[in-house]
C-alpha cells in the first residue's frame, strides 16, 4: 500500500468512523450548556473520558442539531471506547515517536495551519477581486526591458529609464506596436508587435493582471515590474467573458497550401452529407482526422475564449453556434478545416459556486503574499516582536560570498537581534537561515544582505505564529489531535487486522474451515442456455439436445458461414442468483425461453448440485472481510482486559435524558 493510499485512508478511517464533517469550527453541543461542569463518562487503564470531550466528538459526527437520542449515544459511546483503546494502545507501544509518523503528522500540520497564516480579510477581498476580473477578458499587448530581479541599482535605473523614454514615444503619438517590434526584448514582439490576445484573472502574473485590468482601453500603463523586467501594458479592448462551451468538430488537415481547395472540397462534401441528414458520428468515424477525438465523436475538452491553443477563428465561430446541435460551415484555421456542432454552454458560475475555487487559485497565487504581509504585521504586535539589536548588528559582517552563494554560516556573538514574545533570536540564528536560503545574486551586497533580514523576520515572525497554534487556538489543538490519533489508529489496526488477515493464510483458513457452515451454496443448477438466429437452426439443435446427444459438431456446422447463428453460455448459480434459472422448473431437462433481440433461446438443466461449502479460493473477499472482524473483536476483548473498561450509566443518560 502506498504512503498516499494509507494516509488517505487514514483520514477517511478517522472522518467515518469518528470524526465525520471534521471542521475547524467547534460543534455547539445539544445537551449541556459550555458553563456546565464535566462529568465522567467512561474510565478505561488509568484514563477517564469526560463528558465534554465526548460531546465534542460526537457533534462533530452528528450529521442534525436534534438532542441526541438514548441509541445515538450508545453507538456512537461504543465505537469511541474501542477507538480509545486502539489509539492508548499505540502510545504505549511508542508509534508515536517513529519518524515516519512524526514527518507525515507534520505535514498534515503545515496544512491544517495554513488557514490560521492568513488574514480573512485580505483573502476574501482577493477572491472578489479575482471573480470580478474573471467576468471580462482583457486584450492587451505589452513591451518589454529585460532586468532580472536582483539586478544592480543601476541597471534597474537604466532598464526604467529605457522604458520610460519609450513610452513617451507612444503617448506623443508612435505606434504601440511598431515601437514594441523595434524595441522589446520580448522575442514573439518582432511578429506580434507585443500582442498577448484576450486573458483574464489567473492568466498573467498578479503585477501584469493589475495594470491591465486598471487600465482603460487605448491606454498604456506606466513601467510595471515583474521578475522579467519592466513592462509597459496597453489595453487595446475589454469583453465581458461568456461561459465555458462545449463543442465537437470534424477536421479534415492540410499540410500545405497546394492541399487547401482539395481538402476543401472534401470538407464541403461531408457538410453536404451532414445537410442530407447523414449521422455526425458516423461522419466522424468515416472522415475526420483529429484522431484524438474520433472515439468521442469528435468532442472537445471544455474551452472558453481565453483557452490557450485553440485557434481564435475557431473559438470565435464555436460562440456564435446558438443552440446545442447547431453545427457550423466549414472553416479555415491554420493547419485544418472543420465543421463545428456545439455540445453544451455553460452558463458564467456565481460567486458562491466559484469561491473555493477561487480561493484555492488566490492560495496558489503570488498574490497571496499580500495575504502574508498583512498576517506578518497582526502576528509582531499580537506576538510583542521587538527589536534589540537589530540589522546594524550583522549587516557588515558579510563578503562577497553570499552574492555568489557560497557563504558558509558564522556561528555568531550571540547578539539577541530581536524577541517574539519570551524566545530571543540572535546574530548566529540570521547566519544560519542565510547560509540555508542563499542564492547567487547581481544585487549589491548591501541590498542583499537587507533583502535576507527582511526575509529572515517575516519568516521567524510566521514560524513562531505557526508554532503558537494549539496554545492560542483551541478548535486547532483539537483538530491536530484527531489527526494524530487517527494516523496512530490506522497504522495500529493494519498491522493487528487488516494487514495481518491478508497475510495470515493458515489463520484465515482455520478460521473459514471451523466458520464453513456460514459459507455455503444452496442447492444449485449446472445449466447450457442456448441462442440461436432463427426457429429453423433451434427445432435442429433443440432435438439433439433433448437426446443429449454432443451437439458441438452441429454448431460447428452452423457457424461456418456466421460464428453468431448459434451461441452458447454455461451457468452455475442458485435459483436465485439468475433470473433465468427462476423462470423454469427446478430439474434435468430442456425449457424453452422468451426471444429477445430476434434471438430464438432454450436452456438445458443439465444437473441439480446439492448444498456445498464454497470454496475459500472463491469467496476470499467475504472470508477476509469476516476474518478481520474476527480479529479486530478479539483485539478489542485483549484490550479491555489490559485497560479495563467502566462505564458510568447514570452520567450516559445525562447526555440524552431531557
Amino acid at each position: 500500500m502506498t504512503k498516499f493510499i494509507k494516509s488517505l485512508t487514514a483520514i477517511i478511517l478517522l472522518c467515518n468512523v469518528l470524526f465525520a464533517q471534521a471542521q475547524i469550527k467547534i460543534a455547539k453541543t445539544n445537551s449541556s450548556s459550555k458553563d456546565e461542569t464535566p462529568f465522567p463518562i467512561f474510565s478505561f487503564g488509568d484514563e477517564m473520558v469526560q463528558s465534554d470531550e465526548f460531546l465534542r466528538v460526537f457533534n462533530k459526527n452528528k450529521r442534525d442539531q436534534l438532542a441526541p437520542t438514548q441509541s445515538e449515544i450508545e453507538e456512537y459511546l461504543d465505537l469511541y471506547v474501542k477507538f480509545k483503546l486502539k489509539v492508548k494502545e499505540a502510545y504505549s507501544l511508542q508509534m508515536d515517536t517513529v519518524p515516519a509518523f512524526i514527518q507525515e503528522l507534520a505535514g498534515y500540520r503545515k496544512q491544517l495551519a495554513q488557514p490560521y497564516l492568513t488574514d480573512k480579510t485580505v483573502t476574501e477581498r482577493l477572491i472578489k477581486e479575482a471573480y470580478d476580473r474573471r467576468q471580462m477578458e482583457v486584450n492587451a499587448a505589452h513591451l518589454l526591458i529585460n532586468c532580472a530581479a536582483d539586478a544592480k541599482p543601476l541597471d534597474s535605473l537604466a532598464a526604467y529609464q529605457k522604458i520610460m523614454g519609450l513610452r513617451n514615444r507612444i503617448v506623443n503619438g508612435e505606434s504601440f506596436g511598431s515601437v514594441a517590434s523595434q524595441y522589446s526584448e520580448d522575442p514573439s514582439a518582432k511578429t506580434n508587435k507585443g500582442d498577448l490576445g484576450y486573458f483574464t484573472a489567473f492568466q498573467m502574473i498578479y503585477p501584469f493582471e493589475n495594470a491591465a485590468f486598471n487600465s482603460q482601453v487605448g491606454e498604456v500603463s506606466m513601467p510595471i515590474r515583474t521578475q522579467f523586467g519592466y513592462h509597459l501594458v496597453y489595453v487595446k479592448d475589454k469583453r465581458e467573458t461568456l461561459g465555458d462551451i462545449k463543442v465537437a468538430h470534424i477536421a479534415i488537415k492540410f499540410y500545405n497550401e497546394g492541399q487547401v481547395d482539395s481538402t476543401k472540397s472534401l470538407i464541403d462534401a461531408v457538410y453536404q452529407k451532414l445537410q442530407d441528414g447523414a449521422d455526425w458520428n458516423d461522419l466522424v468515424d468515416e472522415f475526420s482526422q483529429d484522431f484524438n477525438s474520433n472515439s468521442k465523436g469528435g468532442e472537445l475538452n471544455w474551452f472558453n475564449r481565453t483557452t490557450a491553443g485553440i485557434p481564435i477563428e475557431f473559438k470565435n465561430l464555436a460562440y456564435t453556434l446558438e443552440n446545442d446541435g447547431d453545427y457550423s460551415k466549414p472553416i479555415r484555421t491554420k493547419f485544418s478545416w472543420h465543421i463545428v456542432k456545439r455540445i453544451e454552454l455553460k452558463a458564467k458560475p456565481s460567486y458562491d459556486d466559484s469561491k473555493e475555487f477561487l480561493r484555492r487559485k488566490v492560495e496558489r497565487d503570488s498574490r497571496s503574499e499580500l495575504n502574508k504581509e498583512v498576517v506578518v504585521r497582526r502576528v509582531k504586535k499580537e506576538n510583542n516582536f521587538r527589536e534589540v539589536a537589530g540589522y546594524d548588528a550583522v549587516k557588515n559582517n558579510f563578503d562577497k560570498s553570499l552574492l555568489e552563494g557560497k557563504y558558509k554560516a558564522d556561528k555568531g556573538s550571540g547578539a539577541v537581534l530581536c524577541e517574539i514574545s519570551d524566545k530571543d533570536y540572535t546574530d548566529g540564528d540570521f547566519y544560519k537561515y542565510v547560509a540555508t536560503n542563499q542564492t547567487r545574486s547581481n544585487k549589491a551586497l548591501d541590498n542583499a544582505v537587507a533583502d535576507m533580514y527582511a526575509n529572515f523576520i517575516k519568516q521567524i515572525n510566521l514560524d513562531y505564529e505557526e508554532s503558537q497554534l494549539e496554545l492560542k487556538y483551541e478548535d486547532f489543538k483539537y483538530i491536530m489531535q484527531e489527526y494524530k490519533d487517527g494516523i496512530l489508529l490506522f497504522e495500529l489496526t493494519d498491522k493487528e487486522v487488516w494487514s495481518k488477515a491478508v497475510k495470515d493464510t493458515t489463520g484465515l483458513e482455520e478460521f473459514y474451515a471451523e466458520n464453513a457452515s456460514a459459507y455455503m451454496w444452496e442447492e444449485r443448477a449446472d445449466a447450457t442456455i442456448y441462442s440461436c438466429n432463427n426457429a429453423k437452426v433451434a427445432k435442429a439443435l433443440k432435438k439433439k439436445v433433448k437426446k443429449g446427444k454432443d451437439v458441438s459438431a452441429l454448431i460447428e456446422k452452423f457457424n461456418t458461414k456466421d460464428a453468431l447463428t448459434i451461441t452458447t453460455e454455461t451457468v452455475v448459480a442458485e435459483k436465485a442468483e439468475n433470473e433465468i434459472l427462476s423462470e423454469v422448473d427446478w430439474k434435468q431437462g430442456v425449457y424453452d425461453l422468451p426471444a429477445a433481440n430476434d434471438r430464438v433461446k432454450f436452456i438445458r438443466i443439465n444437473n441439480i448440485l446439492p448444498p456445498a461449502t464454497k470454496p475459500l479460493k472463491e469467496n476470499m473477499g467475504q472470508a477476509t472481510s469476516d476474518y478481520q472482524n474476527y480479529l479486530e473483536k478479539n483485539w478489542i476483548e485483549q484490550l479491555k482486559a489490559k485497560y479495563p473498561v467502566e462505564i458510568y450509566s447514570e452520567n450516559v443518560q445525562r447526555l440524552y435524558a431531557k
